[in-house]
């Protein structure tokens, strides 16, 4: 399955399925216990029986800037907050989106790109509730040895997802070295695929992420372009449909508190964490510690800084702008949503 999809092809099946999309049912958590009069017979006063966790199906694709969660679910901080989580695993982020809004999934992680382009195509309700990650270098362009920058990517076959946010990174890289894109061939499939083409050989360049950059950089190419050199734009998000934030404020609450909880073991146990990460990605405790230089993650006092309060905004709505502009440029979307509507951040505030 492709990683990733061409946006324009996305924007259109999400359309239909916004129109049904709702969370899926949920039992009653902790905080929603049930309150009714004991039955005939039962003993008076006796205790209520335990409430049932409250079930939540997150989606998610394999990036390292997942980290927190990872931790938090193989450690047990979502069983300790009152929650049953169940992680669903997508080729990419634009699967993620389309899975949330077909009522497959109560919560999805996506980049700020795919939920602008979703808003952007479609009737939606979808919006970012918190903030993940923000690539600062583990989103990359690698290339064989012999070309040493973007600019003598001319001519050359680069394998990249067509609409997603490596793509974006490319046209970034091409526009800063004044390359039209018509300059280069591109072949398009996942980002996974385009690392494991890059490695055998198939590809002069790709457009890819980690573990393919360790990867591809270990199998002799090197990588000329980064997402360092556009900060806090590559961001990932927690997304839910904001019809069902009043009803599940307690279960997403309890989410982020444990994902938080997992980075900050990330934080002060990093060598308890980073085999628990490869264990997802596939990688040694030293190949995480390397992609993780590459990642800004994100707790919940970082989440507040970059939402700010309702007085004043913080810097993730220009970055959404950023986005935003980006996709109305490349004509990704058939019309430019507002920064501000994409995102609620009733719960991190």
């Amino acid at each position: 399955m492709k990683r990733r999809t061409v946006l324009q092809e996305l924007g259109a099946a999400l359309a239909c399925l916004v129109l049904s999309a709702g969370c899926s049912k949920r039992e009653a958590g902790p905080d929603q216990a049930p309150s009714a009069a004991p039955a005939a017979g039962e003993r008076a006063g006796a205790a209520a029986p335990p409430a049932e966790p409250a079930k939540l199906t997150v989606g998610h694709d394999l990036w390292i800037g997942y980290s927190g969660v990872f931790v938090a679910n193989e450690l047990g901080y979502f069983k300790q907050a009152g929650l049953d989580v169940a992680l669903k695993p997508f080729s990419n982020p634009g699967d993620t989106l389309a899975a949330l809004a077909s009522s497959q999934l109560d919560m999805g992680l996506t980049t700020l790109q795919n939920l602008a382009v979703l808003n952007g195509n479609s009737e939606t309700d979808v919006v970012a509730i918190a903030l993940v990650d923000s690539s600062n270098g583990a989103d990359a362009v690698v290339a064989k040895d012999s070309i040493s920058s973007m600019a003598e990517l001319k001519g050359k076959t680069v394998a990249l997802t067509l609409g997603e946010v490596n793509h974006m990174l490319f046209l970034f890289g091409l526009e800063k070295s004044g390359v039209s894109p018509d300059a280069v061939k591109i072949t398009s499939m996942s980002a996974d695929d385009a690392g494991a083409a890059f490695v055998a050989g198939k590809v002069d360049a790709a457009v890819t992420w980690e573990p393919w950059i360790t990867k591809a950089t270990k199998s002799g190419g090197h990588v000329i372009f980064t997402s360092a050199s556009m900060p806090d734009t590559i961001t990932n998000s927690v997304v839910v449909h904001k019809s069902t934030l009043e009803a599940g404020s307690g279960a997403y609450t309890k989410f982020l508190g444990a994902v938080d909880r997992g980075v900050q073991t990330l934080r002060s146990e990093p060598d308890k964490a980073y085999p628990i990460i490869g264990k997802y990605l596939s990688a040694s405790p030293e190949d995480v510690k390397g992609m993780l230089a590459g990642d800004k993650i994100y707790d919940l006092a970082d989440n507040k800084r970059l939402f700010g309060s309702a007085e004043a905004a913080g810097p993730v709505y220009a970055s959404m702008k950023s986005v935003v502009d980006f996709a109305v440029q490349s004509k990704l979307v058939k019309k430019a949503p507002a920064p501000a509507s994409m995102f609620d951040a009733r719960l991190v505030r």
